[in-house]
């Protein structure tokens, strides 16, 4: 595959989920915003979660402001895209996981990105 047919691969993944009529496949791409989040959430899956203040605190400030990431995040807490519990270490913290839906579609979307990369470039 050729960088130019993997960039092609790449829009059509991102433009087919504006035309999806399941929510958790148009969030991913919703805006940078949404696509950060959701990496950060991720990345912290597997171990005890990520809390607001952290994420905030990850994020730089020109791709979004708190309150555009609480917005997200109640977003996504509401169409259960993420999961909120209490932290295990700290009672007062709530930490952010992917739902297991979401989870399994990001896992889903890495292995057919990887396929576009693998053995290509």
């Amino acid at each position: 595959m050729t960088q130019v047919e993997i960039i092609k691969n790449i829009k059509k993944d991102i433009y087919q989920s504006f035309h999806s009529k399941n929510y958790i496949k148009k969030f991913l791409f919703k805006s940078i915003l949404h696509h950060v989040i959701t990496l950060e959430i991720y990345e912290n899956n597997d171990l005890y979660g990520i809390s607001f203040e952290t994420i905030c605190a990850n994020i730089p400030k020109l791709i979004g402001s708190r309150s555009s990431i609480q917005s997200i995040l109640n977003e996504a807490l509401e169409k259960e895209i993420f999961i909120k519990e209490q932290s295990k270490k700290d009672k007062r913290i709530k930490n952010y996981f992917l739902s297991e839906n979401f989870n399994q579609f990001i896992n889903d979307w890495m292995k057919r990105s990887q396929s576009y990369y693998s053995n290509n470039i």
